[in-house]
């Protein structure tokens, strides 16, 4: 059975926000509300992937339809295959870096993160754009057929002029704002500094603790209490946190994790849904 728009996984991190945080929030503890916008943040998560799920069971039914040969091509081996890709790549972004994560990474916890982040994002626009040629191929006229390359995409006036695929491209233009968005974190990733994740960095917290244990360790060493003055020193270097931030340069701009990255996600799920429910009206099949 395909997906029901109105029971598919919700992408839309307020409404977890809701029901998972606004209630328990105070005024008074911050540790508290701390505790419950992660709580939020990762019940999202998990509705991600439940989404990018959906939409991947979808498109491997709609292969199965009467689809126009380079349709389906761009269908199974660039739409299904990157959602595949993106889903397995933010799966194991988030088994590394979930919304409680307070520890920092190491190197190799570092290499990864950042390897699976810019998957996420290359693959996200090239979704978009496999989308954009399975619709062209299939219900294209003859003026999108034989339209430059570089203008095919969701977002581009070509697809828009085409009567059949006007009506679903006026649709996906809500989204417009977001896929700028997306670009400028995107863009840089595939064609300058690539993104990543900072290993660790000094919270407010941090740089108390850090100064205090400094002053104890200059105290031990006037006294020449050097055994306590290396136990000291040991300890101010372990003084970090993990901080759910990613850039792709150190002087910014800077996002947060979470929501950004899986609400990200969640509006090309949207975007997926509206197309592959359109390819399957069109062909009559419900």
């Amino acid at each position: 059975m395909p997906f029901n728009q109105n029971g598919f996984a919700d992408v839309d991190y307020q409404s977890y926000h809701r029901q998972f945080a606004a209630p328990f929030l105070s005024d008074v503890n911050e540790e508290n509300n701390n505790f419950f916008r992660k709580e939020a943040q990762q019940n999202h998560v998990y509705g991600i992937n439940n989404a990018l799920d959906e939409l991947i069971t979808d498109a491997a039914l709609l292969t199965s339809l009467a689809l126009k040969p380079d349709a389906e091509k761009h269908l199974r081996f660039g739409v299904l295959r990157r959602l595949r890709m993106i889903s397995t790549s933010f799966r194991r972004f988030q088994s590394l870096v979930p919304p409680d994560r307070k520890v920092p990474l190491d190197q190799d916890q570092s290499d990864d993160v950042a390897r699976y982040l810019n998957s996420i994002y290359i693959d996200l626009l090239g979704l978009m754009d496999n989308y954009a040629w399975t619709l062209t191929h299939q219900f294209g006229n003859t003026a999108s057929l034989s339209a430059d390359k570089m203008h095919i995409g969701l977002f581009k006036f070509t697809l828009a002029k085409d009567p059949v695929l006007s009506p679903v491209i006026v649709e996906i233009r809500s989204f417009s704002a977001w896929e700028k968005e997306v670009k400028d974190r995107r863009n840089p990733a595939a064609h300058r500094m690539p993104l990543y994740v900072p290993s660790a960095a000094f919270s407010p917290d941090d740089t108390r603790e850090y100064e205090r244990l400094g002053g104890l360790a200059s105290t031990a060493l006037r006294a020449e209490q050097f055994e306590r003055y290396g136990e000291l020193v040991d300890k101010q270097r372990k003084v970090r946190s993990f901080l759910a931030k990613f850039l792709h340069d150190p002087s910014g701009p800077i996002d947060n994790i979470y929501p950004t990255i899986p609400s990200d996600l969640g509006n090309a799920t949207l975007i997926g849904r509206i197309v592959q429910t359109f390819i399957r009206t069109q062909l009559k099949v419900l």
